[in-house]
């Protein structure tokens, strides 16, 4: 209800014949022009998007530390043990794909159907994911 009383005195403004300048970047509130803003956005004062532990790389190049495959409905190996910064090489089949699970569920930890993904893991911790089919799981410990 609040969205639309916004659109509507908004729309109102709009339609006025007063105060034509730059219609589009603002709007009219008692007779004066305010900043529109999207009624969805992200307050000037907010914190920034936490960082991810995991980064996307280019596997171009690069001899990975680690590689994870499938093998049937698990990932080969289950378990992965790298140290701070090393990669790894993620090879799925176009039945199996990565998401991270568990407490690091925002890590940056994915690898779609199909795909070849380099990972690097830039913070120690335990990274568990999972087929998101199939609900097998594997991890990487990093040190």
């Amino acid at each position: 209800m609040r969205r639309f009383a916004v659109c509507a005195v908004v729309l109102a403004a709009c339609g006025s014949g007063s105060n034509s300048a730059k219609k589009s970047d603002a709007a009219v509130a008692d007779g004066k022009h305010v900043d529109a803003k999207p009624v969805d956005a992200k307050p000037a004062d907010a914190p920034p998007d936490a960082p991810h532990h995991v980064l996307a790389v280019s596997c171009t190049g690069i001899t990975p530390d680690a590689t994870v495959t499938t093998a049937g409905d698990s990932y080969s190996p289950t378990a992965t043990t790298i140290t701070t910064n090393q990669i790894v090489e993620f090879q799925m089949p176009s039945a199996h794909n990565v998401v991270s699970i568990g407490t690091n569920i925002d890590s940056g930890l994915s690898v779609g159907f199909g795909q070849t993904g380099c990972l690097q893991f830039t913070v120690a911790g335990t990274y568990e994911f999972e087929c998101s089919v199939h609900l097998f799981t594997g991890t990487v410990t990093v040190n």
